[in-house]
């Protein structure tokens, strides 16, 4: 008799055991059904608002407006001369300041400020050379000691260093 108690003691274990794993089963799946199903798209990027690629460019454009570098300025950037009828008035009027003359005898150049925008010429060329050159632009006739004579619509204009704001 013995015997039986302890064969019926080890089954009633093992029915134990087995229920409690059908149970732990049982819960598990039903918490995974309690959870949001997990995400399978791709993250992602961080959106790029309209507004800032607008700001940038309109600071873009504006940059290239006002800019005033020889040689990297494109053609027709800066102040573009008047049209119409006012436009010898105005051109009489242009403000012309020299910022620099360098080089060596036959290749010098010099850096005009001409309302705003900076161009370079060169002797021997009428054109400028770099910067933000328009149409109608001053023609260069002489580099004279700190003189520079310019020309634009049978206009001669000249134009000198201010030696008293030289800086070294």
């Amino acid at each position: 008799m013995s015997r039986n108690r302890a064969g019926a003691a080890r089954g009633g274990h093992a029915a134990r055991l087995v229920a409690g794993i059908v149970l732990a089963v049982a819960l598990a799946s039903g918490v995974r059904a309690q959870l949001p199903p997990p995400a399978t798209e791709e993250p992602q990027a961080w959106p790029e608002a309209e507004t800032v690629r607008m700001l940038l460019r309109a600071d873009a454009a504006a940059a290239l407006a006002d800019c005033r570098v020889p040689g990297i300025c494109p053609a027709g950037a800066g102040s573009a001369p008047a049209s119409g009828p006012a436009a010898p008035a105005a051109r009489s009027l242009d403000d012309i300041r020299v910022l620099a003359i360098f080089g060596m005898a036959r290749s010098l150049r010099v850096d005009l400020n001409v309302n705003g925008a900076v161009l370079r010429y060169q002797s021997g060329r009428g054109a400028p050379i770099a910067g933000a050159a328009v149409a109608g632009a001053y023609q260069l006739l002489a580099i004279e000691d700190a003189c520079v004579r310019l020309s634009r619509d049978g206009l001669e204009r000249i134009a000198c260093l201010d030696l008293g704001r030289a800086h070294p």
